[in-house]
């Protein structure tokens, strides 16, 4: 990677900033470092980085994306304020727009003109348009493994001091950023970038829990793409992952924000639907079914037709996790018996 060095981008220093308050800095900051040494609440904790970001630069939003293990993928890992994209929006690719602009140069920026400025893409899916964007590379061990960038959406504009402050809150994190890589890698499938069995294996043991704690309702839905051998035997293996990655893209952007997806084999997903009820996950499953099957998946093959059949379950007495995803299976196969492409719910053991 280049050596690091400062975008001086549209004009920021012609307008300087008001005068900041070094004692709510200060405090901002340590909270910041407290929210990181408790490696225990680590995605909590990645959440307060970004809101302290916001929070100091005077923004409206900040995302703080992670490198894939392939570096070629920045993935979503914390989130502050509204959204730019809508949920399930494809992950950056390095060097994509604003924000892979900063990691390929390993250089931190600021922009006061979003629209004009040639960095920016207006991507599918993306719900406003920032007017003015500021991104910092996490670097460690002389490596770029994020970003951490914060946008508004009004009249004001970023400044070179705005630019030193989101630095120094990335360097502050990067040795907890690293940590919080390693683990989501970890965790999660690097094709399509959901969770995968493992993580499966520790979350949902915890959100039972939490369910018959709290006495809140908890469901599951298994979930298989209809005929993908056909799809890997027509088209080819290249186009059966692309049909995958849409696939779970989809199914992002039709399930809610609490809702925990996972690829667990090849074709076949288990979406988790805390504080959900079996008549509510059967309508979030139908949701995420009639989203899947709208449009063709548009591969290098060729467009190709994808349904997927749903099997829900939900949470009893004697459940365990085991149980609760074998209730499920069992009603998928029943969604499969009765002719594919449809939700069928798992009411009796």
């Amino acid at each position: 990677m280049k050596r690091r060095k400062t975008d001086r981008s549209e004009h920021g220093s012609q307008f300087p900033p008001k005068r900041r308050s070094l004692s709510k800095t200060t405090h901002l900051l340590v909270a910041m470092g407290d929210k990181l040494m408790d490696e225990k609440r680590l995605e909590q904790a990645l959440h307060h980085v970004v809101k302290t970001g916001v929070q100091l630069t005077r923004s409206i939003q900040g995302t703080l994306r992670l490198l894939d293990d392939t570096g070629t993928r920045l993935l979503t890992s914390a989130r502050f304020g509204p959204s730019v994209h809508s949920r399930g929006a494809p992950a950056f690719k390095v060097g994509e727009g604003f924000i892979g602009w900063v990691v390929v140069h390993n250089s931190p920026a600021y922009i006061n003109n979003a629209r004009s400025d040639p960095r920016f893409v207006h991507r599918k899916g993306q719900r406003w348009t920032p007017t003015g964007l500021m991104a910092a590379p996490l670097v460690s061990a002389d490596k770029c493994i994020g970003v951490l960038s914060v946008a508004r959406n009004d009249d004001k504009r970023y400044s070179r001091l705005d630019l030193d402050i989101l630095l120094l809150i990335g360097q502050l994190s990067v040795p907890h950023l690293e940590i919080a890589r390693l683990r989501r890698l970890n965790e999660s499938d690097p094709l399509t970038l959901l969770h995968n069995r493992r993580h499966i294996d520790t979350r949902l043991p915890a959100e039972i829990h939490r369910a018959r704690r709290s006495g809140r309702p908890l469901s599951a839905a298994m979930l298989d793409i209809d005929h993908f051998k056909r799809v890997n035997d027509t088209f080819g293996h290249e186009a059966g992952d692309q049909v995958l990655c849409a696939v779970s893209d989809r199914m992002r952007m039709a399930s809610r924000s609490s809702d925990i997806l996972a690829r667990v084999g090849g074709e076949e997903f288990l979406a988790v639907f805390p504080d959900t009820n079996s008549r509510q996950g059967v309508r979030v499953a139908e949701r995420i079914r009639a989203g899947l099957c709208s449009s063709p998946v548009h591969t290098t093959a060729g467009p190709v037709e994808v349904t997927i059949s749903a099997g829900v379950a939900t949470l009893r007495k004697s459940d365990d996790e085991k149980s609760l995803i074998r209730r499920a299976d069992q009603a998928l196969y029943e969604a499969k018996r009765k002719g594919r492409n449809k939700v069928v719910v798992r009411a009796r053991n």
